[in-house]
């Protein structure tokens, strides 16, 4: 998932912050997190993450840790990869940049770039809705539709330029609710073999307004774990919405209807 950038954000207070994000957009796309940007839940939720704070503190524009943020309040931060090694001289890199783009300047992009690469462009738009029908058209961007019967719940990704939708089905939904879908849809082979899938989940966790933070990678080995241990593996399907629901309708059937023993040979 790293490395982002991340705007800190309060809901009564967002035209503070609004110049920077666009000035910031000119060159990189970036997070805005609203809802957890108190100092103690940052401490929780940055804890032990390889990342650096930014702030204008008396209008000069500083850099910190997180043992900081509870005395000067962050208005971005840069989270890396956790084995990626930042030295004091890389940081100062990131640090001239932002320094640079907020004060209107001209940041030098080749320095910027070896440290923090740009990724690919993710298309803006996510539809979230309860249709069932697949478009006709092969889709040019990510779309999730979904579908609640009967405390399940049926949820459909297009990616772009594939041929057919990703189905993952999670039963007890009012329990679990959204969450086993995030970890559930990397047993296709087909998904996570480029950067913008997991820029997606991390899109659609926001979007769909999930408590904490996705942290991906601790997800997933939690749950390779877990089916190591005999935990079902998922139910994805490669099917829209509809055919999986008549694939499992035709699977309960079979398994409903009783056996004919005349249509069976002694031999």
């Amino acid at each position: 998932m790293a490395p982002f950038f991340t705007f800190f954000v309060d809901k009564k207070e967002t035209q503070y912050a609004a110049p920077f994000i666009r000035k910031l957009n000119k060159y990189y796309p970036s997070f805005v997190d609203s809802i957890y940007f108190e100092p103690v839940v940052l401490k929780g939720r940055y804890a032990g993450s390889n990342a650096k704070f930014f702030a204008f503190d008396y209008d000069e524009f500083i850099m910190f840790d997180l043992e900081t943020v509870d005395l000067i309040e962050p208005l971005i931060a840069l989270t890396m990869d956790s084995f990626t090694r930042m030295s004091r001289k890389d940081w100062l890199v990131v640090h001239k940049f932002l320094k640079t783009v907020f004060e209107d300047g001209v940041p030098d992009m080749d320095e910027i770039t070896k440290l923090v690469p740009i990724p690919e462009p993710l298309p803006e738009k996510i539809l979230l809705t309860k249709s069932i029908e697949p478009p006709k058209e092969q889709r040019k961007d990510y779309d999730f539709n979904y579908l609640v019967e009967n405390n399940t719940c049926y949820c459909q990704i297009e990616k772009p330029y594939t041929d057919l939708p990703y189905t993952i089905v999670i039963r007890d939904f009012e329990t679990k609710g959204f969450i086993p879908l995030f970890t559930d849809i990397y047993v296709c082979q087909s998904w996570g073999v480029t950067n913008l899938d997991h820029a997606f989940l991390q899109k659609l966790w926001l979007y769909l307004n999930m408590p904490g933070d996705l942290d991906l990678e601790n997800r997933l080995k939690c749950e390779i774990e877990l089916c190591q241990n005999g935990k079902p593996e998922p139910e994805v399907y490669r099917l829209d919405i509809s055919g999986v629901k008549e694939q499992l309708s035709r699977k309960k059937k079979r398994h409903a209807e009783p056996i004919d023993h005349n249509k069976f040979v002694r031999l």
